[in-house]
Parts: C-alpha cells; structure tokens; sequence
C-alpha cells in the first residue's frame, strides 16, 4: 500500500468513527418549533472526555464524558442525556443532564449525578441512583419528577449503614427555564472550579439562589450555570459554553 492510499484510509476511517459517535435528535424548543439537538461524544482530538452538545450556532460541551449510556426524548421539549463519567478507581458514577432549547439557545435545565456505587475498602456497596421523569405540557406546569434510591454500607461504622428512598418534585423557573427545588439564602465563600480554563478561585456568594436537594447530592445555580456542592466549600462544573 502506497503513503498516499494508506493517509486516504486512515483519514476514511476517522470520518466513519466520528459519524458513528455524532448523533442528532429531534424536539420541540419552548416555542414550540421543531429543532435538532446534536450530540458529538468525541468534541476535540485533545481530550476524550468531551462531549459537545449543538444546536444552530450554540454549544455546550459536558466534561468527564466517558460514554453515552441512555438518550430520551421528555415530553418533546427536553433531551434527557444519562452518561458515564471518570469515577476513579474504585468508583463507578453516572451523570443525567436535561436540556432544553428557547431562542435558538442550549439551556442545562439540570445536570445531576444519577448513579454512583462504590467498590472495594471500608465502603464496598454503597450505591446512589436517580431517575427522572417529567410532567405538564407548558412553562407554568412542567415538573420534574425524581425517584432517588441511596444506600450506605461502611465496614468500620456499621452503625451508620442505611436505605434511604425519595420522592422529589422539582418545579419549573418559566424565566430561566431550569428545573429547582427551591430558591435559597446563600452567604458563604466557595472555591469555584471552572473547567473550560481548568482553574479554581474562591469567591463570596451572596445572593438568593436556585438550588437542587437530591438526598447526599446538592446543586446550586450561580450566574446562568449549574454547580455540584462537593466537600469543603467546592463548587465544581460538569459543563462549559
């Protein structure tokens, strides 16, 4: 095989494999106009880990993207987009992010981790789950509907071994269009992970703010994104614009 056939081929077979890994469905935007949502598992030859998510001319690209597990289409207006993410070694976890499209604009109305299961040393089976459904046909009436299953099992504390089951309605921000379980109070300083520059700074937030209250899990919406509460005041990103 000559240089040049074997370049045509290598660049054949790189067009296939990212046809395969791009998919694109079809919803209804808040206005109600039929549009397509594009979702591309590899979003740049650097990282892997980058899954692009586009419509028209706007993008959101979700991080720690390690494969698509389920893609749904909820009552015709959200893309609901459930994946595996890096869990580490020991740790298995999953993240559900529902979007929805108003203006010719990607809006994250929620990204949560929906499954996480540890394995191995003081914790081996200690299991998270959530699964998510939504109602109502408009902005007034949309509810998302949350079943959460979490068990804790530790070898050194079996005192604190528990099932925890939970029903969770989220209502509907018709203005900012996310899905919230409440709004709240919030005066505290935070280390704020940004990975679209791979940076942290700790910033005060004050202010009233949309949040998310999943059982071990909570989200906070801060300047137009969603952020997962971790440890010791951080505020990490799934996702980047």
């Amino acid at each position: 095989m000559t240089k040049q056939k074997f370049l045509i081929l290598c660049i054949t077979v790189c067009t296939i494999v990212n046809i395969v890994k791009a998919q694109s469905y079809s919803i209804q935007s808040l206005e109600g106009k039929s549009v397509k949502i594009n979702l591309n598992e590899k979003a740049s030859d650097k990282s892997r880990y980058v899954a692009k998510i586009s419509c028209l001319t706007d993008s959101v690209f979700l991080v720690d993207y390690n494969g698509t597990k389920k893609v749904r289409i909820l009552n015709k207006r959200f893309l609901e987009i459930t994946y595996d993410t890096r869990g580490g070694s020991g740790y298995q976890a999953r993240n559900t992010a529902i979007l929805s499209i108003e203006n010719d604009k990607i809006n994250v109305a929620m990204l949560a981790n929906s499954f996480s299961k540890a394995l191995g040393g003081d914790i081996d089976g200690s299991f998270y789950t959530a699964k998510f459904n939504i109602t109502g046909d408009n902005k007034s009436n949309f509810r998302l509907e949350t079943h959460i299953y979490d068990r804790n099992n530790s070898v050194s504390y079996p005192q604190k071994n528990k099932v925890t089951t939970a029903f969770v309605i989220l209502g509907f921000d018709a203005v900012q269009n996310i899905f919230y379980s409440a709004n709240k109070n919030i005066t505290e300083t935070f280390s704020i992970d940004d990975p679209k520059t791979q940076q942290s700074s700790k910033q005060l937030v004050k202010g009233v703010l949309p949040v998310i209250m999943l059982l071990r899990n909570s989200y906070y919406y801060l300047n137009g994104d969603w952020y997962h509460r971790g440890h010791d005041n951080n505020l990490f990103k799934d996702y980047y614009k």
